[in-house]
């Protein structure tokens, strides 16, 4: 069996072993690329628990967010790899609040704790 094959079935079995939230779209590139998971799912607090629900199936996971140039939306993200050592990048967009995200400017991408998802998952909650 080829690499690509290797790969895809470990992909496959990750998906089929975890009740993962719904996804938009899946984009498998390469080894050398994390494999790009888009969450279909809106509204911070639904975006945050999706994304630690896949944190839960990822090993060395880091998080971070972008505000995209525009300023309008912030882009939430884990990355992390399957316990088999497949790179994943998830991810979900969320409206831009000053009062949620006082100190992230447009354009910006910053690391965050995880722990901020956590807090995320109760509505109302401000990042520190």
């Amino acid at each position: 069996m080829n690499s690509l094959m290797v790969f895809l079935d470990a992909i496959r079995d990750h998906l089929d072993l975890h009740q993962l939230p719904p996804v938009a779209s899946l984009d498998v590139s390469a080894w050398s690329r994390p494999i790009s998971v888009q969450l279909d799912v809106d509204g911070l607090p639904e975006v945050a628990r999706a994304l630690l629900v896949w944190a839960n199936t990822l090993d060395d996971v880091t998080a971070s967010l972008w505000r995209v140039r525009e300023g309008d939306s912030v882009h939430l993200s884990i990355t992390g790899r399957t316990p088999c050592g497949i790179p994943v990048r998830v991810y979900g967009a969320v409206p831009f609040d000053a009062r949620t995200f006082p100190d992230l400017p447009a354009g910006a991408k910053q690391t965050m704790p995880l722990y901020l998802l956590r807090d995320w998952t109760a509505p109302g909650e401000v990042a520190a």
